[in-house]
C-alpha cells in the first residue's frame, strides 16, 4: 500500500471500465494522462476527487493563462473550453520536437 499526500490525476473516476495505460491514477511524481475530449479527468487530494478546471486543462496543453481568458471572454461554455483544451495540440511537446528535429539536422548537415 502506497500513502499518497500529494494531489494524484484520475481519469474518468465515474466509469471503473475506462482505462488509460492501464490504470485510472497516477502517482505524484508521473506525467498526467493525456487530455481527451471523452473522458473527464480529475485530481485526487485528501481523499475527495474534484474534476479538473478548464483553465487547468488548458495550462496543461501549454496555453498561457491569457489565451484561456481571451476565449473565455468570448462567452464560450466550460464544456466547450473543455473539447479545445481535448482537441489541442500540446505546444511545449511541440516545440520540443521540432528544436530536436533541427538539431538532427544540423549534425547531419555537419556530419
Amino acid at each position: 500500500v502506497i500513502l499518497v499526500t500529494e494531489p494524484i490525476a484520475v481519469l474518468t473516476p465515474a466509469k471503473a471500465e475506462v482505462r488509460q495505460e492501464g490504470r485510472r491514477f497516477k502517482l505524484p511524481n508521473e506525467p498526467m494522462f493525456t487530455i481527451t475530449v471523452t473522458d473527464r479527468h480529475g485530481v485526487v487530494y485528501c481523499g475527495y476527487i474534484r474534476k479538473l478546471m478548464p483553465l487547468e486543462c488548458w495550462r496543461l496543453q501549454g496555453f498561457t493563462d491569457e489565451q484561456f481568458n481571451k476565449v473565455k471572454a468570448v462567452g464560450m461554455s466550460d464544456a466547450q473550453l473543455y473539447k479545445q483544451a481535448g482537441n489541442a495540440v500540446t505546444t511545449n511537446v511541440i516545440e520540443a520536437l521540432a528544436k530536436y528535429i533541427l538539431d538532427i539536422e544540423k549534425e547531419n548537415a555537419n556530419g
